[in-house]
C-alpha cells in the first residue's frame, strides 16, 4: 500500500463528511453569538467603570463640601477675638452644606504654649482649635480634619497688654 492510498478515504461516505466540515454552512450564526458574547464582557466592563467613576465622584464631592465647611468654621475663629475662642471644651452644630446634605461640625478646644525652653520662642496664651466635620449619613464618619493655633499676642483684639505675650 502506497502512502496516497493511506491518506485518501476508502468509500464515498467519508468523502461527504469531509465535505460538511469543510463547508461554512451556519457558521455565521454562531460566530455571531461569539462575537455578541464579547460584546457584552466589554460593555458591562465599561458600565463597571462608569459606576465606579460615579461612586468616587460622589465621594469627591462630600470631602470637598466637608472640606468648604472647615474652613469656613476655622475662618469664623481666626476673625474673632482671642477671648472670644473657648479655652477648652467642645461644640457641635450641624450644618448644611453647599450639596443640600447636612454635616456634623465638631470643633474642640485646648489651651496651649509656643514657648521653648531657654530664650523667649513664643507665647504661653495659645488656644489649639480642632475641626472635625462628619457625615451623619455614613455613621459619622470623619471626612475632615483641621487644626490651628491662635495666639493672643497675634490675635485680634489683644489690646495694649503686649507684656502678656513676653512671658
Amino acid at each position: 500500500m502506497t502512502a496516497i492510498a493511506v491518506t485518501r478515504p476508502a468509500h464515498v461516505g467519508w468523502s461527504r463528511l469531509v465535505a460538511k466540515l469543510r463547508g461554512e454552512d451556519g457558521l455565521g450564526l454562531v460566530e455571531l453569538l461569539i462575537a455578541l458574547l464579547v460584546l457584552n464582557v466589554g460593555i458591562f466592563a465599561t458600565l463597571g467603570a462608569f459606576t465606579s467613576a460615579a461612586t468616587a465622584i460622589n465621594r469627591a464631592s462630600h470631602i470637598s463640601t466637608a472640606a468648604a465647611i472647615s474652613d469656613k468654621q476655622m475662618e469664623t475663629y481666626r476673625d474673632s477675638r482671642y477671648d472670644q475662642i473657648p479655652s477648652t471644651g467642645t461644640t457641635t452644630t450641624s450644618v448644611t452644606g453647599a450639596d443640600g446634605r447636612t454635616y456634623t461640625v465638631v470643633a474642640t478646644f485646648s489651651n496651649g504654649s509656643q514657648l521653648t525652653t531657654g530664650t523667649y520662642h513664643g507665647s504661653v496664651y495659645v488656644k489649639l482649635v480642632t475641626v472635625a466635620v462628619k457625615d451623619p449619613a455614613d455613621h459619622n464618619r470623619v471626612l475632615v480634619t483641621s487644626t490651628s493655633t491662635f495666639s493672643r499676642c497675634t490675635q485680634s483684639g489683644m489690646g495694649s497688654d503686649s507684656a502678656a505675650c513676653q512671658s
